[in-house]
């Protein structure tokens, strides 16, 4: 289940993940909350999709009392801490999704990100039905908490009072790293031996069919000069300006340019960044030897022919880039910030792990990685170690052997 189908890391998981549990000869439906995104169009031909219609805010907040009478509390807070006064919409997909349960019965839910995951389960409190809700971890909670309190702390504070109580009572919680689950364990509370650790299914044959494609990006395809890759969203968590700020350090001692991919142009605050960046190059003396193209539909061609990927962030859930990057062969360097960067690079063996926030450090190590670079092969061989085949068999483990943990 996904609230849509936008491009992130949680929603392509899912996807990867769907089509896993078919390829293991279960029937799998796709439950999108919304019909938009960047992803519509790369649903899995062996899934069935399921769009589950809204209702008002008002039958959904019902549907979360009959379910759960506690539930008031926080649709109160919520309704009062809003600007405008409005009722919180966190429900609105309850109805449809309890009567898919009841209808469909199926074994397992699996779900992903905060308020799926809360639906989740007063869904299945509601239908009465036998399935196993299995909630998905993505993210470091309390990272993203600070950046929820910058916005609104009443919102962050029934987001986390919602976590607590519900994530609790799910059948399995699910950590995409071992820093997630112990975060989410301390952060709602859950005795850390009932968190789950499953690694991110990444690793598919697509991957390497679209890494052989053109990057029609004339810096990557003449190859004259090396290219160091960026990609994520353009806000705060990915932390885009230090990187930046590294590079033209690493530029002052050997010619490079520096490519990033992604960003959300309907989005203010990414825009917003994008021209910061974009000011920041300028002043730095590197805006010739600097990009921004947004957002591209197959980055592993451009990860294939990159001299360096570098993972700059403030924190991750686990860090999906990484596995893709590698699997292209193109060597890696990341910060060593929470979750999963460190796990996936195994503690640095497989590519150069920084401090957070360590302009130097950072520099350093892209400038020793384009200068000393590892196998592609040794690469290679690590990510494919993050494969569908075996996420997609510890959630079928997770949902049909009833006292897995």
């Amino acid at each position: 289940m996904l609230d849509n189908l936008a491009g992130g890391g949680a929603e392509k998981v899912m996807l990867n993940l769907a089509h896993g549990m078919a390829g293991l000869g279960h029937p799998v439906d796709l439950l999108v909350c919304k019909m938009e995104g960047a992803l519509r169009d790369k649903i899995p031909e062996n899934v069935n999709l399921v769009h589950l219609k809204a209702s008002t805010s008002h039958l959904g907040i019902l549907c979360a009392l009959v379910a759960d009478p506690a539930t008031i509390q926080y649709v109160v807070k919520m309704f009062i801490g809003a600007r405008k006064r409005k009722l919180p919409g966190t429900f609105r997909f309850m109805p449809a999704l309890v009567d898919y349960l009841k209808t469909s019965q199926p074994a397992g839910l699996i779900s992903a990100l905060p308020r799926t995951n809360i639906n989740a389960v007063l869904a299945k409190r509601y239908s009465g039905q036998a399935t196993r809700v299995v909630v998905s971890v993505h993210v470091n909670y309390s990272f993203k908490e600070q950046e929820a309190q910058r916005n609104s702390k009443t919102e962050a504070d029934c987001l986390q009072a919602l976590v607590r109580r519900y994530y609790r009572q799910a059948d399995v919680v699910v950590g995409v790293s071992k820093g997630v689950a112990e975060n989410i364990s301390e952060y709602a509370g859950i005795p850390r031996d009932r968190v789950t650790v499953v690694y991110n299914p990444i690793a598919s044959p697509s991957i390497h069919t679209l890494a052989r494609k053109n990057t029609r990006h004339p810096w990557l395809e003449s190859g004259d000069l090396p290219v160091i890759l960026g990609i994520g969203r353009f806000v705060a968590q990915k932390n885009f300006p230090l990187l930046l700020r590294a590079f033209a350090r690493v530029r002052e001692k050997i010619p490079a340019r520096l490519i990033l991919l992604g960003g959300d142009e309907s989005s203010a605050e990414q825009c917003l960044q994008k021209k910061e960046l974009a000011e920041m190059a300028v002043r730095l003396g590197v805006r010739d030897d600097f990009d921004m193209p947004g957002f591209v539909s197959n980055p592993y061609s451009y990860l294939k022919r990159a001299a360096l990927f570098v993972l700059s962030s403030r924190y991750e859930g686990f860090g999906n880039v990484l596995v893709e990057a590698l699997l292209c062969g193109c060597p890696v360097v990341s910060t060593d910030c929470p979750s999963g960067p460190a796990e996936i690079l195994d503690g640095g063996m497989y590519g150069r792990l920084v401090p957070i926030d360590d302009e130097a450090a950072l520099e350093d190590a892209m400038r020793w990685t384009l200068e000393n670079p590892p196998d592609e092969n040794f690469l290679r061989a690590r990510g494919e170690e993050f494969s569908i085949e075996n996420a997609a068999e510890c959630y079928r483990s997770l949902i049909f052997e009833s006292h897995a943990m």
